[in-house]
């Protein structure tokens, strides 16, 4: 039987000490091998705890080696060898309670708070979906995805955005990646691309594995640098100017133009990368660059994948119409990838105003967490050696360090507290200008009540660095 006293933990998170209790049991021969352990769910309702926190401490068990699992049949002791696990100090790759990580707190992936997504409205839109028995809803989907879903889309856009465009010019596809294969094959194999000299690993390793000749354009303060992007000599430009990852920066209206005039006068293209930008927090947006566009050289990308969760695979791309007659040609021989159902309930998502009201409410949940972590930062001794930038959007800051750690060793040293976290240098392709001791603390996956263990742990892996 399970020994554990829920109020004898003190300030340890009920599921780390949940951990410690069930470990200790198991060494000292309280829990035999193979012995079968109480379900999350009847230890959670014995314990007064939720099952959640049950499962926390179950899997890091699991990931130790001390219990394991039998599919339809629950947890078991594992059998230990005499020279086998042995005391050890208390673990900190914890998991969090939102996600697989193995980390206490993983401030490096780019993710969401999914315990505020609309399960009641997403159900509600879905089941009314399904059930008015629609016969379109069994027909194989049009190659640019439903005209419902694609009309809502083009008046978001009108409304927030400023872009007058057709739901025939919008194209709806399963993920970014595989709409940048169909502009790949639309746009032709000889193109040179420009990629932003920073920016995520995961975008040069999409053109990569593509085949696809691209080159690296230089950034300023402003973004692109206009003159880099002429020496380029690429004649297709992949920019994000709303926001850039992980510079903060939002081009300004001046610098839009001159790249705008660039794409009119040599006869090249722009993909405007707009994702995680919704989340803005100061100022207005910009005005989009397709939206500037008097030439039709824009083509605009954007996901829910961020704005919503990552499970609702849909994203969608918005061609000039001089691009339309190719798309047609060449990529109009299939179905759409997304399923219709998805579709027809995002349609409605959209445009019965959920998905305004449901970013209103991220953003202001974002810029809850965003605040609490700079106040417990300048309330630690981490306020001496660091300095926070703020971006204008996304769900990220930069704490920059005054330290004689490498970036390596950092990474390295929060890790062993339980921390994943990024640097600033891993996303700079030319090493002239890599900057070294600056933290991407990226705070959308993190809980609330983890922030202060967070960066109790942050100061310990960064100040021992003075001993």
């Amino acid at each position: 039987m399970v020994t554990c006293e829920i109020e004898k933990r003190g300030k340890m998170p009920i599921y780390e000490y949940l951990y410690h209790c069930i470990r200790e049991d198991i060494l000292k021969g309280e829990l035999k091998a193979e012995e079968k352990l109480p379900s999350k769910r009847m230890l959670a309702s014995r314990l007064g705890i939720s099952v959640v926190t049950v499962e926390n401490a179950y899997a890091q068990l699991m990931l130790e080696g001390y219990i394991y699992s039998v599919e339809c049949s629950g947890y078991y002791v594992s059998r230990l060898k005499a020279q086998g696990i042995q005391e050890q100090a208390a673990p900190v790759r914890l998991y969090r309670e939102d996600t697989d990580s193995p980390y206490y707190a993983d401030l490096r992936c780019n993710r969401i708070g999914m315990q505020h997504f609309p399960f009641s409205i997403w159900a509600k839109l879905m089941r009314e979906v399904i059930t008015a028995r629609d016969e379109k809803l069994l027909k194989a989907v049009p190659c640019r995805g439903v005209l419902e879903l694609r009309q809502a889309i083009a008046e978001n856009l009108r409304r927030f955005r400023g872009m007058h465009v057709s739901p025939s010019q919008i194209i709806i596809g399963a993920g970014t990646e595989f709409l940048y294969q169909q502009l790949f094959q639309i746009l032709g194999a000889g193109r040179c691309y420009g990629l932003e000299e920073i920016g995520y690993s995961y975008t040069y390793e999409l053109f990569e594995r593509n085949q696809v000749n691209w080159k690296q354009v230089g950034m300023d303060e402003k973004g692109i640098s206009v003159s880099s992007l002429k020496e380029s000599g690429c004649d297709v430009l992949h920019a994000t100017p709303e926001h850039h990852f992980p510079t903060g920066i939002v081009t300004p209206v001046g610098r839009r133009q001159e790249v705008l005039n660039w794409a009119a006068e040599t006869g090249g293209y722009i993909i405007e990368d707009n994702f995680d930008s919704e989340f803005r927090y100061v100022n207005k947006q910009s005005p989009a660059l397709y939206a500037m566009d008097k030439s039709g050289r824009v083509i605009y990308l954007n996901t829910f994948s961020k704005s919503i969760v990552p499970s609702i695979r849909i994203s969608y791309m918005v061609l000039p119409e001089n691009l339309m007659k190719k798309y047609v040609e060449k990529m109009c021989y299939s179905s759409c990838t997304v399923s219709c159902f998805e579709q027809h309930t995002l349609a409605r998502f959209i445009s019965e105003e959920y998905f305004g009201r449901h970013l209103n409410r991220m953003r202001s949940f974002y810029r809850k967490l965003k605040t609490r972590l700079i106040q417990e930062i300048e309330n630690s001794s981490l306020k001496d050696i660091a300095k926070i930038q703020e971006a204008e959007a996304g769900t990220y800051f930069l704490l920059i360090l005054d330290t004689v750690l490498t970036d390596e060793e950092l990474v390295a040293r929060a890790r062993q507290q339980g921390i994943d976290l990024a640097c600033f240098s891993e996303y700079c392709r030319n090493p002239q200008k890599t900057r070294e001791h600056i933290l991407i603390i990226n705070y959308s996956g993190i809980r609330m009540e983890a922030i202060s263990e967070t960066i109790r742990r942050l100061e310990r892996a960064v100040l021992v660095s003075k001993i």
